[in-house]
């Protein structure tokens, strides 16, 4: 074989090779977003007060999210929910917030829930900031940003990171975050180096985070094996001051809110956001 030849056929095992890497990194985008597609309503969870709302988005498509104005001056708690999920389980694990008076707008994802439109960290950036900007209108009532909490599970908590980058909030709460989603695909398949070849969906949480003011309460179980906790300590020690960090020893991945975390946030919220909702 000719050096020519060879290196046509070198050629060619590169071109297919790439090719092939991209065919691949084009099916792994769309395997990222699994949600759950129930569609019952607020009632099904038997959530009294909260409403399933639609409004426009940054991009102008039209979006949806479950809302509950809060009692008195109590928090808004702008929520971002997980993946493998949808909305009503999402929100009722709210309870104990809501029976506490605080209210409640949980962004229902574009593709999850039933709902229309394709999932990408862009267009929930966007759908995010829309959801804060048109909080007051939605709520019909003033929500200042002292009273705004932004609070984000799992898959959300890049959501949460980067809308409290953007907006001014009370508080950022964070329950079983990563310091980057590429960094999960990483750990989750062998070490393939998932954020050196990912150009999206990467939810660089950790390069954002510092740059936020707001007090940061992050909560991790010390036996999650869907995101370590290690990952989230990496986040914790990049954020700036005031911040706490609540490791649960036998937390898991799904159950924080069993391990103490409620109690634990209203005790954080009440010594941040005025309180005067604290005794109603």
């Amino acid at each position: 074989m000719s050096i020519q030849n060879g290196m046509i056929i070198l050629g060619v095992v590169i071109l297919l090779a790439l090719l092939a890497g991209a065919v691949g990194l084009y099916l792994f985008y769309g395997s990222i977003y699994r949600f759950d597609q129930a569609t019952d309503g607020p009632e099904a969870y038997d959530l009294a007060g909260v409403r399933d709302v639609t409004f426009p988005s940054e991009d102008g498509a039209e979006i949806s999210a479950w809302i509950r104005p809060p009692v008195g001056d109590a928090p808004v708690i702008l929520y971002f929910m997980g993946n493998f999920t949808s909305i009503g389980p999402s929100v009722q694990r709210l309870k104990p917030l809501l029976e506490k008076g605080f209210g409640v707008a949980a962004l229902v994802y574009r593709g999850s829930s039933g709902k229309p439109g394709t999932p990408s960290e862009e267009a929930f950036a966007g759908d995010a900031r829309a959801l804060y900007d048109r909080l007051d209108d939605l709520m019909a009532a003033e929500i200042p940003a002292n009273r705004r909490i932004a609070y984000g599970y799992s898959l959300g908590s890049g959501i949460a990171v980067r809308l409290a980058a953007d907006r001014p909030v009370a508080a950022l709460t964070l329950e079983a975050a990563y310091a980057r989603f590429c960094d999960y695909f990483t750990d989750r398949y062998f070490g393939l180096p998932f954020c050196a070849v990912m150009t999206k969906e990467r939810y660089d949480s950790i390069d954002r985070i510092a740059s936020i003011e707001a007090p940061l309460l992050m909560f991790h179980g010390e036996q999650d094996s869907a995101i370590r906790i290690a990952s989230a300590r990496r986040l914790f020690d990049a954020a700036s001051e005031p911040k706490r960090f609540i490791a649960y020893p036998a937390g898991s991945h799904v159950n924080l809110w069993q391990q103490g975390l409620p109690e634990e946030s209203l005790e954080f919220y009440g010594k941040i956001v005025p309180c005067g909702w604290i005794n109603g």
